[in-house]
């Protein structure tokens, strides 16, 4: 099973995120768009596991979210990583401290495995996009005005193919300070 921990969020905020998402559409020519259920903060990606393997993920995820206080997150403007002549476009976000990167280290230390490059805090919107790059510097320097998230818990998710669709599945929640 494929596996990762990340902050997912209300229906109503990822309704915003849509938004956000939906207002890229023009700009982009070509990519592999988010699906709305799908909108979530990695914090740190395992990969592949073993089932058996789960009660070990599950208490660094409680290890982990204790050692967070609730936070509010911040959604402030687009970003992206160039992957060869495409890009990965995303919503770059702010959070009070360096709570999320308190958990994201958390969790690399205690399991030492998965993606162990730094944290950068984000929700991807569009892989592989197509889109001109002067048109990408400009989508930018836009800021948002979305109001402030709470974010009180962390998950574990599975990440799987249901009938040809990408899909991910909560297996354990924690919540934060506790």
């Amino acid at each position: 099973m494929r596996v990762f921990y990340a902050v997912n969020f209300s229906e109503e905020t990822s309704i915003n995120l849509k938004g956000l998402q939906n207002s890229l559409r023009e700009f982009v020519r070509h990519g592999r768009w988010a699906e709305v259920e799908n909108l979530h903060m990695t914090l740190h990606f395992v990969g592949e596991i073993d089932p058996a393997e789960l009660p070990l993920f599950k208490e660094a995820l409680e290890k982990a979210a204790a050692a967070v206080q609730p936070l509010s997150v911040r959604f402030t403007s687009y970003g992206s990583f160039r992957q060869g002549k495409q890009d990965l476009i995303y919503v770059k976000t702010k959070n009070s401290g360096d709570m999320l990167q308190t958990a994201a280290d958390k969790l690399k230390e205690q399991l030492q495995r998965g993606d162990m490059k730094p944290f950068v805090p984000h929700i991807t919107l569009v892989r592989r996009a197509e889109t001109d790059y002067r048109t990408l510097k400009i989508l930018k320097k836009q800021r948002f005005d979305l109001p402030p998230v709470e974010i009180k818990s962390i998950e574990l998710m599975e990440s799987r193919k249901i009938d040809s669709k990408l899909t991910y599945i909560p297996l354990h929640s924690a919540k934060l300070g506790s």
